[in-house]
């Protein structure tokens, strides 16, 4: 029997703040619901849930889930026939909470929404869902299996290659310079510059930047340069040396360093 607050207190034990553990245990419930369901294989799952579970790094813990449907619409009527299939799991009741909202960031566009989880004994947790659409059939998706609080089992799904999620946070930090405020995703990439293949990585280059109309940078020397110019903008840096920011505890100097060698080395 499903007991998310007893969950809850072991995932604090295990480190996590709070409002962490209710997240972490709200996710595992979610990625085990779709592991589960009839759309295991049109959902791939990306972002700082992923980055969290391939680290093992609390302090990379996030407050929601980033996934991308494969071959499935994102109009509304199948956001909630998504949910419904999310009723998978013995004990607890999944529904979506408040309006489907339009999602528009820097880079990227799709729907909100918020998940309610209720368990046997009336407890419940809510976790939001950024949904979009996975348009990069060229790239392969990988099979993982993610280490849950529900069972020993893991949920075994779909997610984001490391080369994929290189070249995103790449191109997003290309395209806005030292205007982007994703600064979670340098040390991201620090992190996985040790755990790409180089081959992959260029043909994931070659998408996500030199062959998109709308990059200006159309080699790996243009990449260089433009990456120079953000590290070496004193605002940008700063704003680096965050604790929030600095998940890894690495200095950042030697993180930005760092990826400039792993570029140059391509």
């Amino acid at each position: 029997m499903i007991d998310i607050d007893a969950m809850i207190q072991k995932e604090i034990e295990n480190g996590y703040g709070d409002a962490n553990a209710q997240s972490k245990v709200c996710q595992d419930l979610i990625l085990k619901a779709i592991s589960a369901s009839t759309l295991n294989r049109n959902v791939t799952i990306k972002g700082g849930v992923v980055m969290r579970s391939k680290t093992g790094n609390v302090r990379r813990a996030t407050q929601d889930i980033d996934l991308d449907f494969i071959r499935y619409s994102l109009a509304d009527e199948a956001i909630d026939a998504f949910v419904r299939k999310l009723n998978c799991l013995d004990g607890i009741t999944v529904e979506r909470v408040g309006e489907i909202k339009e999602l528009k960031q820097q880079d990227y566009h799709g729907k909100r929404i918020y998940i309610k989880i209720t368990d046997s004994k009336g407890f419940s947790i809510e976790n939001k869902l950024d949904l979009g659409v996975h348009t990069q059939f060229d790239i392969d998706q990988e099979e993982f299996c993610f280490d849950i609080a529900y069972d020993d089992e893991g949920a075994s799904l779909l997610i984001n290659s490391n080369e994929q999620m290189f070249a995103e946070k790449l191109r997003s930090l290309l395209r806005f310079g030292a205007l982007s405020s994703r600064y979670k995703d340098i040390f991201d990439m620090y992190f996985l510059s040790s755990h790409v293949d180089a081959d992959k990585f260029k043909k994931c280059l070659g998408i996500y930047v030199y062959n998109d109309p709308k990059m200006r940078e159309k080699d790996i020397i243009g990449i260089i340069k433009r990456v120079n110019m953000v590290f070496k903008d004193k605002s940008y840096t700063s704003r680096l040396r965050t604790k929030d920011a600095n998940w890894l505890g690495v200095d950042s100097e030697v993180v930005t360093k760092g990826l400039i060698d792993f570029l140059k080395r391509l």
